[in-house]
């Protein structure tokens, strides 16, 4: 999560305007302020000008509604949408609650058939990303054509949390990256170890800790051990981060919600998981707060959750598409909620070309508009639904990344939801592209 580079983005295009204009831009050595006064008035009416025909300062060609630009649906308009495997039972669930939610928003013309798909995103070169949404994708062959031309687009975004079970004890715990990285590495042991009491004043509880972890590879997994290696390091030279490390002590747990029986079965356990949603786990299972900045402790709310999307927002790699090098975790020092789970639809660039006759042009229309809506989060509907599962709906940072790069996947060569004479620019010349947003 670093700086934002897009003033120099901005910059260029101010000159490509200017050079549209048939203006050249004042250099600053020995410059007449009267002239300088009057070049810049003159670039700023031809830069207005220009804007108001492209469209970016002009009222009438606003980012379009999707749903107004979708087709009639004589007959019924059926996907297939899948979600990888390795997604949480909540994000999967939301999912078909999305798509069903968006039928109804458009007069019931949509069914959509949800299913889980083990590896079937890696013909798309996404498996970098995690909790992975898209259409079926086309066979291996066609895949590994086009395996680089193929999109992530942010959809939701939810916080991987840490769950204790500590009778006796009520509130928040503070939980410090140190000390959990001990918890995990099998050398704090007790709920009276300093590590763990010195945040936590009124706690009482000696009781042995337990940690729980998730078995097998998970985007959970990845995120919650660069964590704790960016806050232990011994743990960092000894376990390391990834989706599927060897973690050194506790039991594991096959899936996020065995991780909560287990951790609700244990007293003075604790466990992570991606999408929980605090207020409704068990009796007795709590989230706790986990050190964020240098002496912060944040616990995963909604507006916690919103500023750190809105932080990766302003990464260098969100600002140039790279959605494999977002680390999801906050840097030291930000006092933001430190760990962060973000949702990506998978898309080709071009559905024509990728599926041909199996997905038809007005198919891809639907498409693209449920991904539209659910990363706009049109109507309020997604957020409502989002914040019951858990999952929440982007800021408007990466909801309009999100939404620009829709805007340009392509069928045959033409816009789906645009018609070509609505812009200037052709499809994938307005910044929008991977390595341009």
């Amino acid at each position: 999560m670093g700086e934002t580079d897009g003033g120099a983005e901005a910059a260029s295009r101010f000159e490509r305007e200017a050079a549209a204009s048939g203006l050249a831009l004042p250099t600053a050595r020995r410059l007449n302020p009267r002239l300088a006064a009057a070049a810049i008035a003159v670039l700023i009416a031809a830069s207005l000008a220009v804007g108001y025909s492209t469209g970016w300062m002009n009222p009438s060609h606003a980012r379009p509604n999707p749903l107004a630009e979708l087709p009639g649906c004589a007959g019924g308009i059926s996907l297939r949408v899948d979600t990888e495997a390795g997604s949480s039972a909540s994000l999967t669930s939301l999912w078909g609650a999305l798509t069903s939610s968006f039928s109804s928003a458009t007069g019931g013309c949509l069914s959509v058939d949800s299913v889980s798909t083990a590896n079937g995103f890696d013909a798309l070169g996404s498996a970098s990303v995690a909790g992975l949404i898209g259409p079926e994708p086309p066979a291996t062959g066609s895949g590994n054509a086009l395996a680089n031309e193929s999109w992530d687009i942010p959809l939701l975004v939810a916080p991987v949390v840490v769950l204790v079970n500590l009778p006796g004890d009520s509130g928040v715990l503070n939980l410090s990256g140190a000390a959990l990285a001990g918890v995990y590495l099998g050398t704090v042991n007790s709920w009276s170890a300093a590590g763990l009491a010195g945040p936590n004043p009124g706690l009482r509880s000696s009781l042995n800790v337990t940690p729980v972890h998730l078995v097998g590879p998970s985007w959970a997994n990845e995120l919650f051990s660069r964590y704790l290696s960016q806050w232990n390091a011994t743990f960092q030279e000894e376990v390391g981060s990834g989706a599927n490390v060897s973690w050194p002590a506790g039991p594991g747990a096959a899936s996020p919600s065995a991780v909560v029986s287990l951790v609700a079965g244990t007293p003075g356990a604790v466990g992570f998981l991606p999408g929980a949603v605090c207020p409704s786990l068990p009796a007795g299972v709590a989230c706790a707060a986990l050190q964020s900045g240098t002496t912060d402790y944040v616990s995963p709310t909604a507006a916690a959750v919103t500023a750190a999307a809105s932080l990766e927002a302003n990464s260098s790699a969100a600002v140039h598409g790279a959605w494999g090098n977002v680390s999801g975790v906050a840097p030291v020092g930000s006092a933001v909620y430190p760990m962060l789970e973000t949702t990506y639809a998978v898309v080709y660039r071009d559905l024509g070309n990728a599926y041909g006759s199996n997905l038809t042009l007005n198919q891809s229309k639907w498409l693209i508009a449920l991904l539209f809506w659910v990363a706009s989060d049109t109507a309020g509907t997604p957020a409502a639904l989002a914040d019951a599962s858990g999952y929440q709906t982007l800021p408007s940072g990466l909801a309009i990344m999100a939404e620009e790069t829709d805007l340009n996947v392509t069928y045959l060569g033409s816009w789906i939801l645009i018609p070509a004479s609505a812009l200037q620019e052709g499809p994938g010349e307005g910044g929008n592209e991977t390595g341009e947003f």
